[in-house]
């Protein structure tokens, strides 16, 4: 196993929860969608790249929410195919104040990791998180760090749920808190080809995305990891 870590951080971001259309709701941390099509940009890589290191899992993923400052809402206008009011519509999103998150990546694939690495340090394009204009900033960078197995059940990665019995436990109640959130987020895409209109696809693999901060969680019967300081689970 490779592991790859890297620390992102955002003025403002904001990760749609796919099942919400009229309000923009957010996650409190980057799906594994999004993260793999941020390394995939500044790979300069092709879309069927991503669609194929998605689908195939040759990528394995784990989250550390660091921090956020705090929440925000805004409003943002789309072009839609009406004519009504112009043509423009307007729609409510949630926003998150300068997050911080620590993310690794577990891959077998050593030419793959080393590539990874090398374009975490110099990008070909601008990194961003989300829309083209939510650009991040990655710093400490490092390959093939150490890791062990975890031998206790806690953790404080995000996780998908598979029907795991798990509880938050909390120290320190002077933060800003978010006890375990679960939302429904895809982990792989089925491309449907439509030779007279562009290819669409179709979310698959539906799991539950449980994102907390300021607090951990107990969890069992899971395989986790520690790294550093960090106690984490791929998914």
């Amino acid at each position: 196993m490779h592991i790859v870590r890297f620390k992102v951080e955002g003025v403002f971001n904001s990760f749609r929860i796919p099942f919400f259309r009229t309000y923009h709701k957010t996650f409190l941390a980057p799906p594994k969608t999004t993260v793999i099509g941020m390394i995939t940009n500044i790979m300069g890589k092709s879309e069927n790249f991503f669609y194929n290191i998605l689908n195939q899992n040759k990528i394995k993923v784990s989250v550390v929410i660091d921090s956020i400052k705090g929440k925000a809402k805004d409003l943002w206008t789309y072009k839609t195919f009406g004519n009504k009011n112009h043509g423009r519509s307007i729609i409510r999103r949630d926003r998150l104040f300068n997050a911080k998150y620590t993310i690794y990546f577990m891959t077998d694939d050593k030419e793959l990791s080393e590539e990874i690495y090398d374009s975490l340090l110099y990008p070909k394009s601008i990194p961003s998180l989300g829309l083209d204009d939510e650009i991040v900033k990655i710093y400490d960078v490092a390959y093939d760090l150490d890791f062990d197995e975890n031998s206790t059940e806690i953790v404080n990665s995000v996780f998908m749920d598979r029907g795991y019995e798990y509880q938050a436990k909390v120290d320190d109640f002077s933060n800003m808190m978010e006890i375990p959130t679960a939302n429904v987020v895809p982990l792989k895409y089925e491309i449907k080809e439509n030779k007279s209109k562009r290819s669409e696809r179709t979310g698959t693999d539906l799991c539950k995305q449980i994102e907390f901060l300021n607090c951990y969680v107990e969890i069992k019967g899971v395989k986790s990891y520690i790294c550093e300081n960090n106690k984490l689970i791929f998914y």
